[in-house]
């Protein structure tokens, strides 16, 4: 059986934060106005960074104006949205991670939307993916959030496919920026931190952990 590489996505596979620049595009595309994403993306950021953030009022932001989108049109945004953006998200070392378990069952766990997880998945051409559901009713976004894949909410979800799919998460290598994903990092001992912050980087190198810097 090949072995389980595990990637978060924003800041770690991408040099960059997918759903804040997807907020971008939805501005662009006139499902968001422009002065309402201001005033509260900066507000998530600073909460995020903090780690602090109010995950479902988050999704829930960022889910609003998709809401009665068919799924086939989504596709087809995320598609859009990752050929406009794969310049300012991809970077030399999104290739050296992949290229690191080319040979192994790469996952992409991340606690963004499913679409723009899926989107960039299948860009990559990975294995598989992991990331915060969506009630979908008749084939169109309804708008609520229904699974989290956020710190714990994350761990949960890939123990889950874990044990679906035949695989030891404390067996599996985990590549992670975010403070947020301790939870994982903690059950998971080959995990490999991506230019952390300070907080993120103590505990690393308190618990003899690989840092990478971008």
């Amino acid at each position: 059986m090949k072995r389980l590489a595990i990637y978060d996505l924003d800041d770690t596979l991408l040099c960059g934060d997918s759903e804040f620049h997807w907020a971008k595009f939805t501005v662009s595309k006139g499902f968001i106005e422009k002065e309402v994403y201001l005033k509260k993306i900066k507000a998530f950021e600073i909460d995020y960074r903090s780690g602090n953030l109010d995950f479902d009022e988050y999704c829930s932001f960022l889910l609003h104006p998709l809401i009665g989108m068919n799924v086939d049109d989504l596709d087809e945004l995320v598609s859009e949205f990752i050929e406009s953006h794969k310049e300012k998200l991809i970077d030399p070392m999104t290739f050296d991670l992949l290229k690191r378990h080319k040979d192994d069952f790469r996952l992409v766990a991340s606690g963004s939307l499913d679409f723009i997880v899926k989107g960039f998945t299948n860009y990559f051409e990975l294995d598989a993916y992991l990331g915060s559901s969506y009630e979908v009713v008749d084939n169109k976004i309804s708008g609520k959030l229904t699974k989290a894949a956020f710190a714990q909410g994350k761990l949960e979800k890939v123990r889950e496919w874990c044990q679906k799919n035949g695989y030891i998460v404390e067996e599996s290598f985990f590549y992670t920026d975010s403070i947020n994903d301790l939870p994982l990092i903690k059950v998971c001992p080959r995990s490999i931190i991506i230019s952390p912050d300070k907080k993120l980087e103590d505990y690393a190198l308190a618990n003899n952990i690989e840092v990478l810097t971008r």
